[in-house]
Formats: C-alpha cells, structure tokens, sequence
C-alpha cells in the first residue's frame, strides 16, 4: 500500500507539463488522494466516478499518454475506494484496469507497473484467491528486481506479500525463506528498530511459532516488543499485538501464569485507551474468558462474560439510536 501511494503521487508531479485543461484534473486526482488518506471514501467515490465518467469521452483534453496516466491514477484510486466500501467485484474491475493502464503508459516490465501487478496480488488474497494470486506476485518480484534490485524494500514488499500467502497455505517451509529475505533486505536497508523490520520480525516469529519451533519465536517476538514499548509507547496498538502473540507462544507451551498475566495487561491496556465497550476491548476479554474456561475455573470467567454481555447491550443500543428513523406516512 505505501508503495503504491508512492508510485501514484509521482504520477501527480509528472503530470504537470499536460497543459491547463489537464491541470484541473490533475487536481481532482489530488483531491481524491487525500480524501482516501483520510478514509473519507464516501466523499472520494463521487469525485472518483466524474472523473472515470469525464475521461471516458470522446471529447477528453490533453495528449493520449496524458489521458492514459490519468486513466490509471484513477482505476488506482476507485479499486481502493471500492474495496474500502466493500463493493468487491468493482474494486477488481478497476485494480485490473489499473495493470491495463500500467502496462500501456509505462511498458509490461516498468517499476510503475509492478506498483498496480502487486496490489491487484494484494486483492485477491485478500479475497482467499490464492491460486488467482500467487502468480501476480511472482510477477512483480520479477520486475522489481530488474527494476530496483534484489535487495530494495520495494522488492521485499513482494516478496513479503507472497511469503504471506504460503504461509496462509500452511507452506511455511516455503514461506520461511522469503520471510527471512525480506526481514535481512529490511534490516539492511531501514535499520534494525525501523517499523518494517519490527514487522518482518514477527512475520518470522510466527513462521517459528506454526513449526513450535518456540524459543526462536519467543526471543524474536520480545526482540520486538522490547523496540516498541520503547519507540512507540507501552500502551500502542502494535506493543499490545506483541504482547498478544507472546501470550499466545505462553499459552501453547503451557506457562500459564505468564499467559493469565499478559492477557490481563492486554485487557486493561485496551479497556483503558479504548473503552469498555469497544470491539478490541471485548475480543481480549473473550480471549481471557477462553483460558479461564480451558484451565476449568468457570468462577473467574463468568463475571468476564458478563462484562461482554453488557458491553454488546450497550454498543448496540449506540447504533439503534444512530440508526436513521424513518418518517412516519401521513
């Protein structure tokens, strides 16, 4: 994802010599930008839709690899804005049209085009179609390599993506290798403390913890969580994902006092910056209701399942209330 914003936002500033009439374009592609950085989609998507709508004219100002660009940068930002609304065969209709236009503008082998190859990759997994997937990654490691090199963080977030699909697979021998590329080409080009690397960290840890290969994946996952209480603060969200999967190497290895002890500080960290009622909150409170259950000690889990309870009640009494009423028929 941050690479391809990367890639459309130098499309913006290569787009200045197209002449006026496509400078307001330009502009509303800019517009359309900051909106999605902001997840405002509902009010992207009709900007989104003009411009698909004016490009498509016969009529359309400015030179045809002009119009291309601008044809990309929005089938780019209307497959994004239509997988954030959940309108899943739009968003692949236009994250194809994107690769289409890619390869017209920029040539089937160009950096640019592995941006729009790789998060139509991203798509389909994320829509369980792997088999539709795991060649679109192999092709964009391919170009980024010839583009980049085999050791560019660019590189490495294709690699990533495919290495997270064999392990989605349950391949992680062939997952591990790639795991472990990406977290050497990170470190060797962010810095060890960097947040990618801290990611790829715990994308190894987890390899390690599938395969109960448990030491490596404890020492990897403390590494880990040591950078970011320290970085980011005890109370971020991705120290309190350290802490959950630390919680769950101890739980599986059966240290149970250890694991009552991190689920607990995972409920009060979330209770406190999040709410009672939140989503998270409850999903760490069923989590602590599970471990009570599985040890038999129902005495403590139930006032836990009784804290869910009331927080369901009082979250969905939230949204009957903002639920919009409809106006009575005279």
């Amino acid at each position: 994802m941050r690479i391809a914003l990367a890639i459309v936002a130098c499309c913006f500033v290569s787009l200045s010599w197209a002449g006026e009439a496509l400078q307001v374009e330009d502009r509303r592609i800019a517009a359309i930008r900051k909106l999605c950085e902001k997840k405002a989609y509902a009010e992207a998507a009709p900007l989104a839709r003009a411009l698909a709508d004016e490009l498509a004219t016969p009529n359309a100002a400015g030179t045809p690899e002009a119009l291309n660009r601008n044809h990309w940068a929005v089938a780019v930002w209307s497959g994004r804005i239509s997988q954030a609304q959940r309108q899943m065969p739009q968003a692949e209709t236009w994250f194809q049209r994107a690769v289409t236009s890619a390869e017209v503008v920029f040539g089937p082998e160009h950096a640019n085009t592995s941006g729009s190859v790789d998060e139509l990759a991203n798509f389909y997994q994320s829509q369980v179609r792997l088999v539709e997937a795991e060649p679109l990654y192999q092709r964009a490691i391919a170009i980024r390599i010839k583009a980049y090199g085999a050791t560019h963080p660019k590189t490495a977030e294709s690699l990533a993506g495919l290495a997270r699909l064999y392990k989605s697979q349950g391949r992680y021998d062939v997952a591990l290798p790639l795991y472990r590329r990406v977290f050497e080409i990170r470190q060797s080009a962010l810095g060890a403390e960097h947040p990618e690397t801290l990611s790829s960290m715990t994308d190894l840890a987890e390899i390690w913890r599938a395969q109960r290969d448990y030491p490596e994946a404890e020492k990897l996952i403390r590494r880990v969580l040591s950078q970011r209480e320290s970085t980011l603060g005890a109370t971020h969200p991705d120290t309190v994902a350290s802490l959950a999967a630390l919680a769950e190497i101890y739980r599986e290895t059966r240290r149970i006092p250890d694991t009552e002890r991190l689920l607990k500080r995972i409920l009060a960290t979330r209770e406190s910056t999040l709410g009672a009622t939140h989503w998270e909150t409850r999903a760490s409170l069923n989590d602590l209701i599970r471990f009570y259950l599985d040890q038999g000690r129902e005495t403590e889990a139930q006032p836990l399942i009784k804290r869910v309870q009331e927080a369901i009640r009082v979250e969905s009494a939230k949204l009957k209330a903002a639920a919009p009423t409809t106006a009575p028929q005279k």
